[in-house]
């Protein structure tokens, strides 16, 4: 009972430590960020929601006005959960804030846990308290905004926990415990689950290494990472078989976007002028990518520890020497980590080139601040006495809040920001679409602008005011309807009509015309569905539906659910089938 009250007052204190760095939150509209998208992309996940479309595929409004499948290649799990937000009555930006600071909280609770489990509470709280005040941490909320990213935070230490605990017990729970943490950091952030899976293999050799029954724990491994894209398959399944029909390789693998110019500088990782610019060539990056100076330290510091003890110990535990070399495990991997943000690591970028989709190496920030964070707990764990365990606490805690709290603020807020103008139809379709449009189809007509990035050619004056658009003008159009994923309408043709709906063509799209399906064609420089209908009077629907990829995806995601489901059920009649034989 005590250890119970004891984790909740520690919790209680992460909690309101995560209220202390997430106050910026609490002031009116929303503070100024890189990634200005989610409070349109969650408006139209919940009108694609409503609509009846789930999962939720394609979104209207956005790709300048024209509608494309967002959420078919991004991860909409901080979406859903903004959704949940919404529907408890929180409007659109509030759930969108909701969302970064449950991503706060939550990974600060999440490395509690890893860190207990693996060094004990002080060093859990100590490392929680390392991982919610990262300088890159501040860069994810208050600089860049990136949402998914910042709850990426979170999945992170309970995959490497449930994967602990599994090498610990070797239980079922552990298994789809991991696997649910896993298919959790899939559809959160795919760009960060793929170089996670290039690092947690380390982490599970170590530990097979060291567990008693090998075979048994590589298999238990094994059923958990396919459980898991499993439960992901819905997801990530159709955004890689069909993202050959969308640009994004056309945008995101060249010129601005080309990894090769987002390298980081080894002098930028120690210490770096803290700035809300963005990633440039070379030195002049607006932005800071700084480790943490107390984060590398005392990474070091932890390193060295683990190392003298394991040479002078006489007659150390086996749970200490594995604590040991854990610690030695995590700050190589801390190291490769920070190797993989500079350039000296080009030739594994280019060995593996699903690395390309990153876009920024520094994205690997988010596993030195995992290791360093862990290691921070580990610091005090190594030092065995009691009171310097106390004393390191302390100090470690001052010199982390005193330089990085600082870090915690936004340039600027924008205080008129309201639902109604965030969510209007002229933002998303002209300011938001021109910032992220790289999943429109393949083939529409693009231009360069003086930066050199590629543009959709198009300009304001020519976003579509209406859904269908005819020729010759004189055909009636009327009873007209459409949602996200439907349009219907009659129209009345005193000839032959050219139809062209002003929604971008893409697999899934079907069209009836008077209850037949036709084709249709997108021969244009938008890729528009286009069609031709004869003269008279003709009911017309286009319905965005599922491929033969999407329903093959969400069958695996809901067998793979079904089979955890009847586990879980079948182990627990198990349990009280043998406690009555008792």
């Amino acid at each position: 009972m005590l250890k119970i009250k004891t984790n909740l007052v520690l919790i209680i204190l992460i909690l309101l430590f995560s209220i202390i760095v997430s106050l910026p939150l609490l002031r009116p509209g929303l503070h100024l960020i890189h990634d200005d998208q989610h409070i349109a992309r969650l408006y139209l996940f919940d009108q694609s929601l409503q609509d009846g479309q789930f999962p939720v595929r394609w979104v209207d409004e956005l790709g300048f006005g024209y509608g494309y499948p967002l959420f078919n290649f991004y991860p909409p799990f901080v979406y859903m959960l903004g959704e949940a937000f919404h529907l408890l009555g929180f409007g659109f930006i509030d759930s969108v804030k909701l969302v970064f600071f449950i991503s706060v909280v939550g990974s600060g609770v999440a490395m509690f846990i890893l860190g207990k489990e693996l060094w004990g509470r002080l060093a859990g709280l100590t490392s929680a308290m390392f991982y919610m005040v990262l300088p890159y941490r501040a860069v994810d909320v208050y600089v860049r905004g990136a949402l998914a990213e910042s709850f990426s935070f979170v999945w992170l230490p309970l995959v490497l926990w449930s994967f602990y605990k599994l090498y610990r017990r070797k239980s079922v729970k552990y298994i789809l415990l991991a696997a649910a943490f896993l298919a959790l950091l899939m559809i959160t952030h795919n760009l960060i689950f793929l170089p996670f899976m290039l690092i947690l293999p380390i982490y599970l050799l170590f530990l097979v290494s060291k567990s008693g029954d090998k075979r048994k724990f590589i298999i238990y491994c094994f059923l958990s990472v396919v459980f898991s894209l499993g439960l992901s398959a819905f997801f990530w399944i159709p955004a890689i078989l069909e993202k050959k029909f969308t640009l994004v390789d056309q945008l995101l693998l060249t010129n601005l976007a080309d990894f090769r110019i987002h390298f980081v500088y080894l002098q930028q990782l120690w210490n770096w002028t803290w700035g809300f610019g963005g990633s440039a060539q070379g030195l002049a990056d607006g932005i800071s990518f700084k480790i943490g100076k107390l984060h590398i330290v005392a990474s070091i510091a932890a390193f060295i520890l683990a190392v003298v003890l394991l040479i002078k110990s006489k007659k150390p535990s086996k749970l200490s020497i594995v604590n040991c070399q854990l610690s030695i495990v995590f700050i190589t991997l801390f190291i490769f980590s920070a190797f993989m943000t500079t350039a000296y690591s080009k030739i594994i970028w280019e060995l593996f080139p699903p690395l390309f989709y990153l876009q920024f190496p520094w994205r690997f920030l988010i596993f030195t601040g995992l290791f360093s964070s862990v290691l921070a707990g580990a610091l005090i764990y190594l030092l065995r006495v009691a009171i310097f365990r106390l004393f390191a606490f302390i100090i470690l805690t001052i010199l982390l809040l005193l330089p990085n709290l600082k870090l915690f603020k936004p340039q600027n807020y924008r205080l008129d920001l309201t639902d109604e103008k965030a969510t209007s139809k002229g933002v998303i379709a002209w300011e938001v679409s021109k910032t992220s449009f790289e999943y429109i189809p393949k083939g529409v007509e693009l231009k360069k602008d003086e930066s050199g990035n590629q543009l959709i050619n198009i300009n304001k004056t020519e976003l579509p005011m209406d859904k269908i658009d005819v020729v010759p003008k004189t055909t009636a159009i009327y009873n007209q309807e459409y949602s996200s994923s439907i349009i219907k309408f009659d129209m009345e043709a005193s000839d032959r009509t050219v139809v062209k709906a002003n929604i971008f063509s893409f697999p899934g799209w079907n069209l009836k015309v008077d209850g037949q399906a036709m084709p249709f064609s997108d021969n244009n420089l938008l890729k528009l569905i286009t069609f031709e209908v004869s003269d008279g009077m003709h009911e017309v629907v286009l319905e965005f539906r599922g491929t033969f990829i999407r329903y093959f995806a969400n069958f695996i995601s809901f067998f793979t659910m079904l089979m955890i489901i009847s586990s879980l059920i079948f182990l627990k009649l198990l349990k009280i089938k043998t406690k009555l034989r008792r």
